[in-house]
């Protein structure tokens, strides 16, 4: 199916990404995944994860202290974030400054938000979501992180190989979640992510609801090739991405630099969000 480019469809922003579940043991192909499979990456999930690392130049991405780059992020015709972040390829710090003048920081461990009294949705979530569909590329063989082979799938009529990322528990904020890697054939770049957002909720939940990027409009830059554009759309796994897009994220002035000494630390007047306890 033709992806449609039309204007984006009035949802919830939260409905889009707070939906989530509860752990089987076993794996069931209905919507999606519903469990991770056994605790080994595999040769062939390997072999996708190290030609996607080669194509997005995973080896001056490592070279890189951090990115920078201006973020809009738009869901359900609103404007859910729009700012400039700054993402420590390393350690995974991240900082961004809103337009409306509120500063949120993850400092490796915390999060925070500046002033106190802003009101800025899911701080935390914002922080450690966005960066990640940014540095995707470069996670696929993180510790704790399980690449496996998930058959090849159409997108936007072209068949795709197609890899299950799934996490160890004790993994991050969501070892539940899981994703669908696409990989181009032609360029062996990362060309969609399916995924579901358990942060907060459950995994029965997240799988009623699964959702996927589709990258676009990629630059290299300091030989590091990033999507600059990442379509949101609704996902299955018979249809791939499909409908109309719910909204999208936009990457401007991408690049890379040497943050500051004091750039990730706490900012002053500054409250934390914690990790949901539901």
């Amino acid at each position: 199916m033709t992806l449609t480019r039309r204007p984006l469809a009035v949802v919830p922003a939260v409905a889009l990404f707070m939906a989530g579940g509860c752990e089987t043991s076993t794996t069931t192909m209905a919507a999606g995944p519903t469990s991770r499979p056994a605790a080994v990456a595999t040769r062939a999930g390997m072999g996708v994860a190290r030609r996607i690392e080669a194509a997005h130049g995973m080896h001056a991405w490592t070279e890189k202290e951090a990115v920078a780059c201006d973020i809009t992020v738009t869901l359900g015709g609103a404007r859910m974030l729009s700012g400039s972040m700054t993402y420590e390829t390393g350690r995974g710090r991240v900082r961004i400054e809103t337009e409306n003048g509120a500063t949120l920081v993850f400092d490796g461990e915390r999060a925070w938000v500046s002033p106190s009294a802003a009101q800025v949705p899911m701080v935390r979530f914002q922080l450690l979501t966005w960066p990640y569909f940014l540095a995707v590329p470069f996670k696929l063989r993180d510790p704790g992180t399980y690449l496996t082979p998930h058959g090849r799938r159409q997108l936007d009529g072209v068949t795709h190989v197609t890899a299950l990322l799934t996490f160890d528990v004790g993994i991050g904020d969501s070892p539940d979640d899981w994703y669908v890697i696409y990989q181009d054939p032609d360029t062996d770049r990362l060309a969609a992510l399916a995924y579901i957002v358990t942060y907060g909720t459950t995994t029965a939940e997240a799988e009623k609801e699964p959702h996927a990027l589709v990258y676009e409009d990629y630059r290299t830059i300091d030989g590091v090739a990033m999507a600059t554009r990442w379509v949101i759309y609704n996902w299955s796994l018979a249809a791939g991405p499909h409908g109309e897009p719910l909204g999208d994220v936009t990457l401007t002035n991408v690049r890379f630099v040497k943050p500051g000494e004091h750039e990730f630390e706490r900012p002053v007047d500054a409250r934390e969000d914690p990790l949901p306890s539901g």
